[in-house]
């Protein structure tokens, strides 16, 4: 049996969740052993990717709604943190088994973890085949291209056809970190009117996510609390790869590059 550090389940805003990312990046140099926590932001941010243009987004509207902007270390597009998204880091070391090369095979095994844990909790999933993601990637209108969960990407999971599931990963010298958010309801509204768009685009927008993208509360009856979908994927990373999760506080290089990684998440629009 091999044996994860398990971080304090958080909900500290955006700006502290992204820096706790990459700090447990950084803890893996010195500590070398892999590491998982669940976070959520308990106020709406806007986070976008690495490499999505400012253009995109209606600041105006943001700080407005007091919607604070960042930019992650991953890439993709944009993703509405707060209360309704579940979030997920894992954290390996380079070398370890599971910190596979490919890019797109580095999911396999985290996809059918999720199926796992899904099926525990009564929802009816499937994964994205290499196939499905490439021809999605192809054909995705450019209006879609704007929001994250809209895309689809190899191992990503879908229920009824629709996202429910979505992963990135930042990779390292010293390993790789990969995040998960699963949305316990959806609103592609709320992230809608957050984009620099035309009243006839953010109707559009809206129309095909809702065709896209799903949250939990339209497939469970009863909606699972995020205790419960947390202790289903600890028994599927213990019946699927025999991993265990020990509960542990920060480490102190954690803690350090805690700090130094604050100023980098910082919000755009303050």
């Amino acid at each position: 049996m091999q044996t994860w550090r398990f971080l304090p389940q958080s909900d500290g805003d955006a700006q502290h969740e992204l820096a706790s990312a990459e700090a447990m990046l950084v803890g893996l140099s010195e500590i070398g052993q892999p590491v998982l926590r669940w976070y959520h932001a308990p106020t709406p941010a806007l986070v976008i990717g690495s490499g999505q243009a400012l253009h995109e987004i209606n600041r105006a509207t943001c700080a407005a709604a007091g919607v604070r902007l960042h930019r992650r270390a991953s890439g993709g597009s944009a993703v509405l943190f707060g209360p309704d998204l579940l979030m997920q880091d894992i954290a390996l070391p380079a070398g370890h088994h599971l910190a596979i090369s490919d890019v797109s095979e580095s999911y396999r095994w985290l996809g059918e973890a999720w199926l796992a844990t899904l099926a525990q909790l009564g929802v009816a999933a499937s994964m994205v085949s290499i196939a499905e993601a490439r021809e999605d990637r192809q054909t995705l209108p450019l209006l879609l291209r704007r929001v994250c969960f809209a895309g689809r990407s190899p191992y990503e999971i879908l229920s009824g056809g629709r996202k429910l599931v979505g992963f990135s990963q930042v990779r390292r010298r010293q390993g790789m970190l990969l995040q998960v958010g699963v949305y316990m309801r959806w609103s592609g509204a709320a992230l809608a009117q957050l984009l620099e768009l035309s009243a006839v685009e953010a109707q559009a927008l809206v129309s095909e996510m809702q065709e896209r993208v799903v949250g939990l509360d339209e497939i469970v009856p009863q909606r699972p609390t995020p205790a419960t979908i947390m202790d289903a994927f600890a028994v599927s990373l213990r019946e699927q790869h025999q991993i265990s999760l020990d509960p542990q506080g920060w480490h102190p290089a954690e803690k350090v590059g805690l700090q130094a990684a604050l100023v980098r998440y910082a919000p755009i629009n303050d």
